[in-house]
């Protein structure tokens, strides 16, 4: 029985872990590209909020993709 339960929570964490890195991921990367265009561009902070809500909508996609998988 301890083993069941343990088996379950680790599955409970990896379940978790893998939401929360397919939301924060996306959103990241469009802080990362956004202020590199930023820099090239010599802009204030448009392109990095431009992609910071890209990213959001990205990874609230993901998150509705994989909550229909399961």
């Amino acid at each position: 029985m301890n083993k069941k339960k343990n088996k379950n929570i680790y599955k409970n964490l990896a379940l978790i872990t893998q939401i929360g890195l397919s939301i924060i991921t996306p959103i990241l990367l469009g802080v990362y590209l956004g202020g590199l265009l930023d820099k090239k561009l010599k802009t204030e902070m448009i392109f990095t909020l431009t992609f910071i809500v890209i990213g959001a909508g990205a990874g609230f996609l993901n998150l509705f993709k994989f909550i229909d998988k399961k």
